[in-house]
């Protein structure tokens, strides 16, 4: 009996053992089934945050493709509005070009019909009393070859001396706008428009040296383009130098040969000449030596040579221009005028 007893206290104790060893196992699972339902909403929050992190950037994206969506169309609505003015602008261009194809083409018609008519002579300058310059004063252009030397040396710039000299360091546009030169061109000008249709004219400048102007050879009067084209030439002469007759009328000689009239602008005694005639000069150190002063004396016997040299009968007309100091001048000339059959004047400012 004592056996039976002690066998039924050891199952008592094994079961409630079991029994623990469930409830606890029963407990843990609890546990752990409750912690795994917790963490997935733990997570399920952040993938919420992100997801609506992401979805405002995506809102933003959006708005952003929408903003760049706009430039776009604007672009192209202004890439547009720039092409059409781009047409508009090369139909004017073309339309300008046409225009000017037309007037090219009338003027070519134009010229066409101005070099097949006859050639009207320049209008002469417009002159204050005509009759008196015609009349009175007795110079008339004339003659069958015609020559016209004009003086160009620095002394033909100013009348006063001391103007002289302060026009000789000026600019070459001052020195050409003097007014004694700007005399001088008219005075050309007048002549040039006075030689008869019908005659030839040579025309040759001086000072130091000489030189043909307007192309070598003889021209016709009635040239217009001829005439227009000669006094454009001396136009660009620039006055300076001495005065040297003799290269004058040695050129004269060579180029303009048979010359019937003559026709000297100047303003005074010329102030070098040859100087290979050292006995003609021997009391004018100044001509065959190395001064660079020269006395009223010398340059009368400059003259003198000059008019000694010339065996032509073509008379000689002289335009002498006012100059200071240069008192024997107007003398001298007259006695080589009378003697040739031509004629000496000195004209007053307001001529021509």
């Amino acid at each position: 009996m004592r056996h039976s007893k002690k066998k039924i206290e050891g199952f008592n104790i094994a079961f409630l053992d079991v029994m623990s060893c469930g409830l606890g196992a029963v407990i843990l699972i609890l546990m752990l089934v409750k912690y795994q339902s917790e963490q997935p909403d733990h997570q399920s929050s952040a993938l919420q945050a992100d997801i609506a992190i992401l979805e405002t950037q995506n809102q933003r994206s959006r708005q952003s493709v929408e903003t760049l969506q706009d430039q776009a169309d604007d672009a192209r609505a202004r890439i547009s509005e720039l092409n059409a003015q781009l047409l508009g602008v090369v139909s004017d261009i073309n339309a300008k070009k046409d225009a000017q194809r037309s007037l090219q083409s009338q003027l070519a018609t134009l010229q066409a019909q101005a070099d097949a008519s006859p050639q009207a002579p320049p209008a002469p300058l417009p002159v204050v009393n005509k009759n008196v310059e015609d009349y009175l004063l007795g110079l008339k252009v004339e003659g069958r070859k015609i020559a016209i030397l004009v003086d160009s040396s620095a002394s033909m710039m100013e009348e006063r001396l001391i103007d002289i000299i302060r026009r000789k360091v000026s600019s070459a546009q001052e020195r050409q706008q003097s007014p004694k030169w700007q005399r001088a061109l008219r005075i050309i000008e007048w002549m040039l428009v006075k030689v008869p249709a019908d005659s030839d004219y040579q025309l040759i400048r001086f000072a130091e040296k000489a030189a043909v102007v307007g192309g070598r050879g003889w021209k016709k009067g009635g040239d217009a383009k001829g005439l227009s084209a000669t006094l454009a030439d001396f136009k660009r002469v620039l006055p300076g130098g001495g005065t040297n007759l003799h290269a004058a009328m040695s050129l004269l000689r060579k180029e303009a040969s048979g010359f019937t009239d003559v026709y000297l602008i100047t303003d005074g005694l010329p102030t070098q000449g040859k100087t290979g005639l050292t006995s003609y000069f021997s009391a004018c150190a100044s001509i065959v030596g190395a001064a660079k002063k020269i006395s009223g004396k010398c340059r009368l016997k400059l003259l003198d040579s000059v008019v000694s040299s010339y065996k032509e009968r073509a008379p000689v007309n002289v335009v002498l221009l006012p100059l200071e100091g240069d008192a024997g001048a107007a003398g001298a000339f007259w006695r080589w005028t009378t003697a040739s059959g031509g004629l000496l004047i000195s004209p007053e400012s307001s001529w021509p």
